[in-house]
């Protein structure tokens, strides 16, 4: 069951950083239309990012879904690996649009400012997943024991309860929330298209090289024993702790650096980044 998370975690990966990345250029261009005083700009950048994220999400689920049993065939001949990775895939990438949802949110909150909401959103969804995953998996009173099918759904659940606090938040604290998500607000799509994605495309290939790395030593060493694939697993899970830090600094510059830039404070842009760069690297060392 690990081997078939580990060879399924790249694709898995691969969704999480189109979610991440595309976020990013909805973030990045809210808080900058912020800064620069432009709240209808803002609130269309919102909107556009959310519905696109949305697609995004459909398309991936269907796709990812599809591939699947080819992608595990790739890695191994071992028909119960093979099994348990398209049941927990089928299971897990169903909610590709929560994801894709509830990282939109996750960015808006962020890009105005509200940075509690989206660790509340998360530290919760994560809880519920760590207190599911063992209930789901081994069964509990009612609960049926579901193996790997059971680590699926504990993920997604606690994937859909973030997005139940975002929405919740959203729409309790609409008035002191600066930006609106409205399908009046889907105008100049083009430009605003094309400045989302001018700075979510690059995020979202930084984030999904691992994936690619990943599959290719998948590759490599399943040729020898699958007992070395999930050993990587096991082991690049560990390593993003490392730099979970450094990442969380970075999503505290962002927005400021963004706002800064939007309102023509470039002194302090440079000012912020650099003192990001101190911090992190005291942090890291």
């Amino acid at each position: 069951a690990m081997t078939a998370l580990s060879l399924v975690y790249p694709v898995q990966n691969l969704i999480n950083a189109i979610a991440v990345g595309f976020s990013v250029g909805i973030s990045a261009l809210i808080s900058l239309h912020m800064g620069a005083g432009n709240k209808e700009k803002a609130d269309t950048a919102a909107t556009h990012g959310m519905v696109l994220s949305l697609i995004h999400g459909v398309v991936i689920s269907i796709v990812c879904t599809a591939i699947m049993p080819r992608f595990l065939r790739s890695f191994t001949s071992d028909e119960t690996v093979i099994a348990m990775g398209v049941t927990y895939s089928r299971v897990a990438f169903m909610f590709a649009v929560v994801i894709m949802a509830a990282m939109s949110f996750e960015k808006i909150f962020q890009a105005v400012g509200r940075m509690k909401v989206s660790m509340v959103s998360m530290l919760v969804g994560c809880v519920v997943n760590i207190i599911l995953d063992p209930l789901m998996i081994f069964g509990f009173g009612p609960i049926p024991a579901m193996g790997i099918k059971g680590a699926a759904w504990a993920t997604g659940i606690g994937q859909a309860v973030s997005l139940v606090i975002y929405l919740a938040v959203y729409f309790k604290d609409l008035d002191n929330i600066p930006v609106r998500i409205s399908l009046k607000n889907l105008t100049e799509s083009g430009r605003t298209l094309k400045k989302i994605y001018g700075i979510g495309i690059p995020a979202t290939l930084n984030l999904a090289l691992p994936s690619f790395m990943i599959t290719v030593l998948n590759g490599i060493l399943a040729a020898y024993s699958a007992s070395y694939v999930l050993v990587l697993g096991a082991y690049y899970k560990l390593q993003t702790f490392i730099y979970l830090t450094g990442n969380g600094i970075v999503q505290g510059m962002r927005p400021i650096c963004g706002y800064n830039y939007g309102a023509g404070e470039y002194k302090r842009v440079k000012d912020i980044f650099k003192a990001g760069l101190e911090l992190i690297s005291v942090v890291m060392l």
